[in-house]
């Protein structure tokens, strides 16, 4: 299974679509585009249902595939942007944030989320929630609580980025990509789906130039041997 590198909706200031369109006609590395959702409000409703149809057709044409970083607000606002995109768009992978503190309500609707096939759980810098398909996040990894290795058995999609300072999404660097692979091993280019969160277009360009660098060095020396 050969891995797919894929990176947000938001590398440039505009709509979803807007954001998909110019992703495909400027690189053509992407294999998905992870749509992000941090809420699910009447103006976000409206945006995809005004998108819907070029989304499918766009993605059809580039023969790119959609993830979806589904809302972090609330339980309500994730069951409802999950039950609209699973119906009108054909998703390939969701990324869920686990909840800490929440009502017996909202803990039975997390965990009837988590039967679903393609739900997949995050780890966040304050929390670390185990699933049979988890998202390793080297940069909430990094400044915040570390992951084990029954996360790292289950994970499906690895979102990569810089980390510096203090801050992630930054632009790539080596050190970051060396913890990367200390932690996931060979997994890191293994997983099926690695995602650049890195909202800038130039440094965008600049860590997939690093990361074929690293790969090249790491994964196929490593292979040859």
């Amino acid at each position: 299974m050969s891995q797919l590198l894929g990176t947000t909706s938001w590398v440039i200031p505009g709509t979803y679509y807007e954001n998909v369109e110019y992703i495909t006609r400027k690189f053509r590395n992407f294999d998905f585009i992870e749509l992000l959702g941090y809420t699910w409000d009447d103006d976000t409703y409206r945006l995809f249902e005004q998108e819907k149809e070029h989304l499918r057709k766009i993605a059809l044409e580039k023969r790119i595939k959609y993830t979806v970083h589904l809302p972090t607000d609330n339980l309500t606002n994730i069951l409802n942007a999950f039950k609209y995109l699973e119906m009108n768009l054909d998703i390939a992978n969701y990324v869920l944030h686990p909840f800490g503190d929440c009502t017996e309500r909202d803990k039975e609707l997390f965990h009837s989320l988590l039967s679903h096939p393609k739900i997949s759980i995050e780890n966040l810098k304050e929390h670390v929630f185990n699933h049979s398909r988890t998202v390793f996040d080297i940069g909430h990894h990094i400044l915040g609580k570390k992951v084990e290795n029954d996360f790292v058995n289950n994970v499906v999609e690895i979102h990569i980025m810089g980390v510096k300072d203090g801050k992630d999404h930054q632009k790539l660097e080596w050190e970051t990509l060396e913890n990367a692979y200390q932690v996931l091993s060979d997994r890191l280019f293994r997983a099926k789906y690695l995602c650049f969160e890195i909202f800038n277009e130039d440094e965008l360009v600049e860590s997939l130039e690093l990361w074929e660098e690293f790969k090249n060095k790491i994964y196929n020396h490593w292979s040859v041997e």
